[in-house]
Order: C-alpha cells, then sequence, then structure tokens
C-alpha cells in the first residue's frame, strides 16, 4: 500500500502545481492588463497636451495630466501588489538591492545582504535549483551570485584562496 500513498502524493504535488501555474499565468496577465491600461492612459496625456499646444496654452492640459497621472499611479500600485503575489507563488523574495532571490535563501548572492527569516520557515521552503555549489558550505548556488545564499560567503574570495 506504500505505492499508492506515493502514487496519491504525486497527484496532489501535481495538482497544487497545476493551480499554481493557473494562478501564476492569471496573475501574469493582471500585470500585462494594467501594463496596457497604462500605455493608453500615457497617450491620453500626450493627445491633451498637444491638444493644448495646438491652443497655444499649455497650461489648459494641466488638470487633464492630474487627472490621468493620478490614474497612472494607482495603476502602478496595483501592478506592485500583483508582483508581490507573483514573488509569493514563485516562492521569491526581493532583496533590498533589487534581485530577486528563491524564499529560502538566507543571503543575497548579489550583494550579501543577510534575510531575517525564521529556520523553519527556509527549512520549509523548496530547496534552491542550481548547478554551482558554495566553496563553504555546499549550497546550490546560480552562476551568476557572488555571495552564497545560505551561509553569506563571498565566493570569487574564496575560490581564489583555494
Amino acid at each position: 500500500m506504500k505505492w499508492l500513498d506515493l502514487l496519491r502524493e504525486g497527484a496532489s504535488r501535481a495538482a497544487d502545481k497545476a493551480q499554481r501555474t493557473v494562478e501564476v499565468t492569471r496573475t501574469s496577465a493582471q500585470i500585462a492588463g494594467k501594463r496596457k491600461q497604462i500605455r493608453n492612459v500615457m497617450r491620453q496625456i500626450g493627445a491633451s497636451v498637444y491638444e493644448a499646444y495646438k491652443n497655444g496654452d499649455f497650461t489648459a492640459s494641466g488638470p487633464e495630466v492630474v487627472r490621468l497621472s493620478a490614474q497612472i499611479e494607482e495603476m502602478e500600485r496595483e501592478i506592485g501588489n500583483l508582483e508581490l503575489e507573483l514573488q509569493r507563488l514563485n516562492r521569491e523574495k526581493t532583496c533590498s538591492c533589487g534581485k530577486v532571490v528563491p524564499y529560502n535563501a538566507r543571503f543575497c548572492p548579489d550583494c550579501g545582504k543577510r534575510f531575517e527569516t525564521a529556520p523553519e520557515t527556509i527549512n520549509a521552503a523548496l530547496e534552491v535549483e542550481g548547478s554551482l555549489r558554495c566553496v563553504k558550505c555546499d549550497a546550490e548556488l546560480e552562476a551568476d551570485d557572488r555571495f552564497c545564499i545560505r551561509c553569506g560567503s563571498d565566493q570569487s574570495a574564496l575560490s581564489r584562496q583555494e
């Protein structure tokens, strides 16, 4: 009966992954839609400014530009929230330096910053995919990682010493 349990577990994991893929696709489509809306509003701003130019009074477009710019700011906030949701679905987080890293990373591979994440959360996260390994702790790394995501060691400095 153990094989039946394994089969059920595999089917459950596949269903979870399929659901996450659907959610990622839906969220990505929402982001793309918001960006398209922003481009359309920017066109409206341009048309308003050009119309004011044709009439010889740039200040006439001011209220319309302010109103449309506020719409863009709101859509950009919505995109930011959707991007955070996308990171959650992909089990990623963003370092203060801007690098997107796996959720279980303890250190940023780009700047070396330590993440304040509870160990039980890190252990529950999926393993980092990669083919390179840290020269100090043997964690898997990406090709462009300058610092280890687990121990924070500088990979270029350690590999030169050895």
